[in-house]
C-alpha cells in the first residue's frame, strides 16, 4: 500500500490538477462539483472517481450526474482523495457546492401586486386582465421549495416535476403570484415544480443544477419551452451564472430575483447573468423597497412588499410576504402569458418584450437601476 501510494504520489507530481474553485459563500461540507470538458468524458471520469475511491478503500461514493444542462458530476470526496481526482484527464474545474438562500420573509398586510402591474399610473383597486391571454399553452417552472399542487390555486394546473412537497411555504407562494387563479397573472400556463431548496429555505448549487437538467430532460431544448422563475440566489458565482446561461442558451427564459441585501446586483448570482429577467421589488407607493439590490445588473422592478398568494399550510389558505421572491414571479408569470401569445419566441425576445413594455420614470429611490415598473397590458 505504501508502495501504491508513493507511485500514486509520484505520478500527481506531473500531472497538471484542474483548478479548484471556492467562494465566500456558505457550502455544502465536503460536497464538491465536477466540470468536465464535455458529456463524451463523462462516464470515463465517473468511472476514474470510482477506481480512486476502491484504491483509497473509501465507502463507494454517491454520485449525481447531469445529462442535459453541462457536463457534471457531484459527489462528496475527502479532503485525501480530492488531490487526485483534480488529477484526471477531461476534468475543466472543480467548484465547492455552495448554498443559495430564498429571497422572501412573511407578514400579514393586504396584497396589491397585480392590481399596480395592469396600469400605467397606479393602484386603482381593480386587476384587469384579457381572458385570451393568460398563458394558455406555456410552462412556468417554480425552481424553489416546491409547490403544494392540491391548492385550489392552481386548478390542477400544477404537479411536481423534480423533488417532494413544499415544506417551506416560499414555493408556492411563488407559483401562485406567477401563474395562481385568485392571486396569479398566468391563469392558464400549466405549472411545473422542481423542488432544490429545504424546509429552511436553503438551495445547494448541486440541486439547483440537477432540477434544471430535470427540467431538460423532460422538455428538451428549443426556443419557447417556457419560463424557469428563480426566487433565490446569493454571492456570486461563476458556475452558477453558467447553469442559468446554459438554460437560456436551451431556449427558456429565466426570470431571477435580485436579492434582498439593498447592494448592487451584479455581486450577486444568479441576478448578474446577461439574459436573464433580474427583478427588483417596489412598495405600493412605488418606490424601490428598502432590501432590494439595485443597480444596473437590473431589468426592471415590480411588487414585491406584503404580496398576498397561496399557502402551502392548506388547499385554499394564503399567506402574506414581502422579498425580490415576491417580485420575480410577478415577471414569470408576464413572460408566460408573452409565451401563451407568442409561441416559440426565444428567451431575447421574451426579456426585451418585457423591459420594453414596462412602465418608465415611475419608481423612486432606483440606486442607478433602470427605471422600469412591470405592466402587464389588460
Amino acid at each position: 500500500m505504501k508502495l501504491l501510494l508513493l507511485c500514486l504520489c509520484v505520478a500527481l507530481a506531473h500531472a497538471s490538477l484542474a483548478p479548484l474553485r471556492t467562494t465566500n459563500e456558505r457550502a455544502v461540507p465536503d460536497s464538491w462539483i465536477i466540470k468536465v470538458e464535455d458529456f463524451d468524458q463523462l462516464e470515463r471520469v465517473q468511472e476514474e472517481i470510482e477506481n480512486i475511491f476502491s484504491t483509497f478503500r473509501a465507502p463507494a461514493p454517491k454520485i449525481t450526474k447531469l445529462e442535459k444542462l453541462m457536463p457534471v458530476l457531484t459527489l462528496k470526496i475527502p479532503e485525501h482523495i480530492l488531490t487526485r481526482v483534480r488529477a484526471i484527464e477531461g476534468v475543466e474545474y472543480i467548484h465547492e457546492d455552495t448554498i443559495a438562500t430564498i429571497f422572501g420573509s412573511q407578514n400579514n398586510p393586504p396584497s396589491w401586486g397585480i392590481d399596480r402591474i395592469d396600469s400605467r399610473s397606479g393602484i386603482d383597486g381593480v386587476y384587469r386582465y384579457n381572458d385570451n391571454a393568460q398563458g394558455r399553452g406555456a410552462k412556468l417552472f417554480v425552481t424553489d421549495t416546491g409547490i403544494n399542487t392540491n391548492h385550489q390555486a392552481f386548478g390542477g394546473r400544477a404537479s411536481r416535476l423534480y423533488g417532494g412537497a413544499d415544506d417551506q411555504g416560499h414555493g408556492t407562494h411563488c407559483a401562485g403570484t406567477a401563474g395562481g387563479n385568485t392571486y396569479g397573472i398566468a391563469r392558464k400556463a400549466t405549472i411545473y415544480s422542481s423542488k432544490v431548496c429545504n424546509s429552511q429555505g436553503q438551495c445547494s448549487t448541486s440541486l439547483i443544477s440537477a432540477g434544471l437538467d430535470a427540467i431538460l430532460n423532460k422538455f428538451g431544448s428549443g426556443n419557447g419551452k417556457g419560463v424557469v422563475s428563480m426566487s433565490l440566489g446569493g454571492g456570486y458565482s461563476h458556475l452558477f451564472n453558467y447553469l442559468i446561461q446554459n438554460m437560456l442558451n436551451k431556449g427558456y427564459t429565466v426570470s431571477v430575483a435580485a436579492g434582498n441585501s439593498n447592494i448592487d446586483a451584479c455581486y450577486s448570482s444568479p441576478a448578474s447573468v446577461p439574459g436573464a429577467i433580474t427583478v427588483g421589488a417596489t412598495d405600493r407607493y412605488d418606490s424601490r423597497a428598502y432590501f432590494s439590490n439595485y443597480g444596473s445588473c437590473l431589468d426592471l422592478f415590480a411588487p414585491g412588499v406584503n404580496i398576498v398568494s397561496a399557502s402551502r399550510w392548506s388547499v385554499t389558505g394564503s399567506a402574506t410576504m414581502s422579498g425580490t421572491s415576491m417580485a420575480c414571479p410577478h415577471v414569470s408569470g408576464a413572460a408566460a402569458v408573452y409565451l401563451g401569445s407568442h409561441p416559440g419566441s426565444s428567451p431575447k425576445t421574451v426579456h426585451d418584450a418585457i423591459v420594453n413594455n414596462a412602465t418608465p420614470n415611475v419608481v423612486s429611490d432606483t440606486k442607478g437601476s433602470p427605471n422600469k415598473l412591470l405592466y402587464v397590458q389588460p
